[in-house]
């Protein structure tokens, strides 16, 4: 026996035993995770407001009033976690919601190694699992504590089950849909995807139209109750509301057209090319070798082309909108991920079977989609130690400024730097001490202090960003031209590495000087 067949034969332990291959996987995806993940870094943006949602929900123990939050499936979720644990600062609640962000990317290799075994046999589907595991999108994803994560696998899990055969496993993919549109009301579309796909795999039966209207009901009621509730804190319900509102907003931008058709058009086509562009984009680094081809090969299978197309062409549906609109963000596109997994399949498949020693080429295989996620991630990854001295130089500008200018990204750290100390706390409860006023309509610093002043303007934060107005950058740079200025901190006196400072404005002697 040779060499190569003495490895081949080793491997066979851990291709054929799937339980310890996902295992492995799985542990290895959930440490490369945590690796990346920051630390002592505060979440903003959405996941901030997910986090304080979550937080109302943990102390008040019903929805919260104040809210414009259709997507509240994850918060409250979350909050279940946040009235388990008991911390002492709103930092270590925040890891929580990271940590449990990790966890749910990390299941949900599961049901994508279950959704792969519908089409390949289980080698193929081990390396389905891990192309998602080892995603660097996915990974990075995973880190802020948004939606995605639990809206993935849910909806992985749903599409999984509504393959089966056994008409009670359908009943539960339909319950899963409706928890999916709970977490992001986008959801609602697999709807269209289960009916579909139900009626054609159900079609001989000539009870159908009676299953299809148990399925739907199983729908509704598991949905209905989380619209009750929303419709009684926010008045909207956060699935029909908003699609509705979508449908509104769309139409609102081609309206005051002369030519509405060609407004429509160009809408359309507008989004079209985004989706494209950013389609080829998430792609890079790993499906971008598999996916083209492997779309095509899967064109001659007439088992899954139907579900894949149907499943993919109806979850880009909010992406097309999206980017017709002028956004631009990746994530719309993650939900395809799982997809993508199993269209990879194809072009792996056909490329392993001319060879010999087959377990071979999949665990090198397995080790080179490793390998080019870490250098991915490597390149594309966040400087958490930026984002620390952004929100240390953040909570010290609450401590002296009513309002600045707004410097964003790192603007974004003024609202968790002005929590307080003690926590859980009421969001309602919480006082934003220090503003940001917009410099984007103004083109002299003058103009803006005069424009300013009577909205609080007390400070400027100034750092080296190239997207900074220039005159900003020249006050960064030549801080003597102006004695209404008075420097009251600079980052690089106390071993900073991001370059800021701090300036207090003295209008009164900028009155003398205009």
């Amino acid at each position: 026996m040779n060499k190569l067949s003495i490895i081949d034969n080793r491997l066979n332990f851990f291709i054929d035993n799937s339980v310890v291959f996902i295992t492995i996987i799985g542990i290895l995806a959930f440490f490369t995770r945590l690796y990346y993940l920051p630390h002592d870094v505060p979440l903003i943006l959405d996941s901030l407001s997910y986090f304080s949602y979550a937080t109302d929900v943990s102390i008040l123990w019903h929805f919260p009033t104040g809210y414009v939050m259709p997507n509240n499936g994850w918060p409250t979720f979350l909050s279940i976690f946040f009235a388990i644990f008991h911390f002492d600062n709103f930092l270590d609640y925040m890891m929580l919601q990271r940590f449990l962000s990790v966890l749910i990317s990390v299941l949900t290799i599961i049901p994508v190694y279950l959704l792969c075994k519908r089409f390949f046999a289980k080698p193929y589907s081990l390396i389905g699992a891990t192309l998602f595991a080892f995603e660097p999108r996915i990974i990075q994803n995973s880190l802020f504590g948004i939606t995605e994560p639990l809206f993935i696998l849910l909806t992985t899990s749903s599409l999984y089950l509504l393959l089966s055969k056994d008409i009670r496993v359908i009943y539960a993919s339909f319950a899963l849909a409706a928890f999916s549109t709970m977490v992001r009301y986008e959801g609602a579309l697999i709807l269209v995807i289960s009916t579909v796909i139900f009626f054609f795999n159900q079609r001989k039966d000539k009870k159908v139209f009676f299953k299809y209207a148990a399925a739907l009901v199983i729908f509704v009621l598991v949905l209905s109750p989380m619209l009750y509730l929303r419709q009684q804190s926010t008045g909207q319900d956060g699935v029909t509301s908003h699609l509705i509102a979508g449908a509104q907003a769309g139409f609102s931008l081609t309206e005051n057209e002369e030519n509405q058709n060609v407004a429509l058009i160009l809408f359309v086509v507008r989004g079209l090319e985004n989706l494209v562009k950013y389609l080829g984009w998430v792609m890079i680094p790993i499906f971008v070798f598999f996916v083209p081809l492997g779309f095509f090969v899967m064109l001659k299978e007439k088992q899954s082309r139907l579900f894949i197309i149907l499943a993919i062409l109806v979850l880009f549906i909010p992406a097309l909108y999206t980017y017709s609109r002028g956004y631009q963000e990746t994530r719309y596109l993650y939900i395809a991920y799982p997809l993508f997994c199993v269209i990879s399949l194809f072009t792996i498949r056909k490329f392993i079977e001319r060879f010999r020693s087959k377990k071979i080429i999949l665990t090198l295989l397995v080790v080179g989609i490793l390998l080019s996620s870490i250098l991915f991630l490597n390149i594309k990854k966040m400087d958490n130690q930026h984002e620390k001295e952004a929100f240390h130089i953040a909570q010290l500008t609450t401590k002296m400024a009513k309002a600045v200018n707004n410097y964003y990204p790192e603007a974004t750290y003024l609202i968790p730097a002005s929590f307080p100390d003690k926590w859980p706390e009421l969001r309602s409860h919480i006082i934003q001490k220090t503003l940001s006023i917009s410099s984007e309509e103004h083109q002299t610093l003058e103009e803006y202090l005069k424009a300013s002043k009577d909205k609080g303007l007390t400070h400027l934060v100034i750092d080296e960003r190239q997207n900074r107005p220039q005159f900003f950058k020249d006050v960064f740079h030549h801080e003597g031209n102006y004695p209404y200025l008075a420097k009251v901190f600079d980052s690089s006196e106390h071993d900073y590495t991001y370059h800021v400072k701090i300036f207090r404005i003295d209008y009164d002697k900028f009155n003398i000087v205009q």
